[in-house]
């Protein structure tokens, strides 16, 4: 899956890095999402804009038609609807949650799309992912994980089974802090409760080294380095 797109090479978060992704071979993309002062579903990392587009704006504070003015490499911020409308029907999307305002009207999105079964909704924020459920339980649920908080990658079983999850998207960096033994027995038995596994951000074969049999998922900025390891 793209991470935020073919980011390697197009700006990303961007429906240029989403259709390169896809055009290069990716299987889907993952992408993140905010809800504007109109309530309007946008794709963007940050809540501000400051690191990537060089402006200091608040994008829950800021209207979509205002940030349109706004450009990274000649490219707008997209709505989540446009990715869908872009995209074809069979490209798996990974929405991120970063913003619990954004819960109602991204799945509202992805329905009206009829796109539930080729999306994933992952967060670090279970609440988030506790209030999809609630609205739809056919919604399919990653639990990002990292090494610390509710989401800690070291102790997270009551809330796989709580969400039904389907995916557990940790950090490939757990194997630099765990070592490869460890890293391998801990999803062997996360595994156990019925999850995938989906790695974020693997931009080098090596780091996947070990963990090829233990997988279904790799989020990366690199999509054709990727692939050619995926096929080898």
């Amino acid at each position: 899956m793209g991470h935020r797109g073919y980011a390697a090479k197009y700006p990303p978060n961007t429906l240029l890095a989403f259709k390169k992704a896809i055009e290069y071979g990716a299987d889907g993309v993952e992408l993140d999402v905010w809800r504007t002062k109109d309530g309007k579903i946008i794709v963007s990392h940050d809540r501000n804009l400051k690191k990537v587009f060089g402006v200091d704006v608040d994008v829950k504070e800021t209207t979509y038609e205002e940030l349109l003015q706004y450009e990274l490499e000649g490219e707008k911020i997209p709505l989540l609807e446009e990715v869908y409308r872009t995209l074809p029907n069979n490209a798996i999307i990974n929405v991120e949650i970063k913003d619990m305002d954004a819960v109602k009207g991204a799945l509202k999105i992805v329905e009206k799309n009829n796109a539930l079964k080729r999306t994933i909704f992952s967060s670090f924020e279970l609440n988030a992912l506790k209030k999809l459920k609630r609205m739809n339980r056919e919604a399919r649920i990653g639990i990002l994980t990292a090494f610390g908080g509710n989401t800690s990658i070291i102790g997270i079983p009551y809330q796989i089974l709580s969400l039904q999850a389907e995916f557990l998207n940790p950090p490939i960096l757990m194997k630099n802090y765990l070592g490869l033994g460890r890293t391998r027995l801990l999803l062997k038995f996360y595994r156990i409760f019925g999850v995938k596994v989906g790695f974020w951000t693997v931009n080098d074969p090596k780091e996947m080294v070990g963990l090829e049999d233990i997988c279904e998922v790799l989020i990366t900025d690199e999509v054709e380095k990727m692939l050619s390891f995926k096929e080898k």
